[in-house]
């Protein structure tokens, strides 16, 4: 019996034009959902930021049903409490917070018989707190200062409203003129936040749904490595100038650099420089007094806490002056709810 002869069908793979093909579509496809899940990313670490500014929001309110009034702004250069080791008390209302945002036992760590930054209080100024840092910012989990072994301490993206002038409030500088034209004096209409002292509910006379209580920053980087190119923005355990407040004579991430005065690492060229120091930074000059913006790391604008306790995007294109009335706790500024 004569057995049929076998056939083999020749198999057929890709030839490299349509192997090509394939590649370029895939591209492409990846071209278009990237910045989808990229859009998706932001807007979930926006929603963190939101979420942690609501923390701190009722951990205000947590403090003020306690204390009558919420956290002392900050005590130490210029203050009137007493010193200790020839330093003043030196901190901010970002200690005083702590065991309302569920850390207690690192508030019970604090030795506040000493300033900030003397080795006793190293274990409270290393310790990163997650409310504080808004996801959107790279730099937030950054220590400050990695080769400077005493400065060597969290920061934070969240700063109280220190009013719409500069550092000194009232006590210097009042009005003031500064460097946006054409210049006008602006005068100091009151603060949730100052220094020595304490304003609650019943002193947000321009009403708290219209007054902010906190808003972003961006953290500068890097920190260091000597301490005098450590820019202070972010720096919310210390009392000094820029470092755990924002003031509203700028609009937010407002192109005006900030004034920071001998601790400024700029995003912005100086001394006739045609590139910027640290091109991540946010722009600053050395001049007093300072004063920085609220800016952030969300497209178009920042995520504020108002004294009501709610939270609201303010766009980049809100005007000046509405600003600044949502700075003051007593300017007697009329400000609609659309205006920002």
């Amino acid at each position: 019996m004569r057995v049929p002869a076998r056939t083999f069908a020749r198999s057929r793979g890709f030839t490299l034009i349509e192997l090509l093909v394939v590649i370029a579509i895939i591209a492409v496809l990846i071209a278009l959902l990237l910045p989808a899940v990229q859009a998706a990313r932001e807007a979930a670490r926006r929603s963190q930021c939101v979420n942690n500014l609501k923390q701190i929001g009722l951990a205000m309110h947590n403090y003020h049903s306690s204390h009558g009034s919420f956290p002392i702004g900050r005590t130490g250069i210029g203050s009137t409490y007493p010193a200790s080791n020839g330093d003043p008390n030196r901190r901010t209302w970002a200690w005083l917070l702590l065991p309302h945002l569920e850390q207690t036992a690192l508030y019970n760590s604090i030795n506040f018989e000493l300033t900030f930054y003397l080795w006793e209080n190293t274990t409270a100024m290393r310790s990163q707190v997650n409310a504080y840092d808004c996801p959107s910012d790279p730099n937030a989990t950054e220590l400050l200062s990695i080769s400077t072994p005493q400065t060597v301490r969290m920061n934070g993206n969240y700063m109280v409203n220190w009013g719409n002038t500069h550092w000194y409030q009232d006590m210097n500088y009042d009005p003031y003129t500064g460097p946006i034209l054409p210049a006008v004096a602006v005068q100091f209409g009151g603060a949730p936040f100052m220094l020595d002292k304490v304003a609650g509910l019943q002193h947000v006379a321009d009403g708290s749904s219209t007054t902010l209580m906190a808003s972003e920053v961006i953290c500068p980087s890097p920190k260091g490595p000597s301490n005098g190119e450590v820019d202070h923005r972010g720096d919310v355990l210390n009392d000094d100038q820029n470092c755990a407040q924002f003031m509203t004579y700028t609009a937010p991430n407002s192109r005006i650099p900030d004034n920071v005065p001998g601790y400024c690492v700029s995003g912005f060229p100086i001394n006739g420089s045609t590139a910027p120091t640290r091109p991540g930074n946010p722009p600053c000059v050395d001049q007093s007094p300072g004063f920085n913006a609220a800016r952030s790391r969300h497209s178009g604008g920042v995520n504020a806490l108002f004294c009501d306790g709610s939270v609201r995007f303010a766009k980049d294109s809100v005007s000046v002056d509405v600003w600044r009335g949502l700075g003051t706790t007593k300017g007697a500024e009329v400000i609609s709810s659309d205006s920002f």
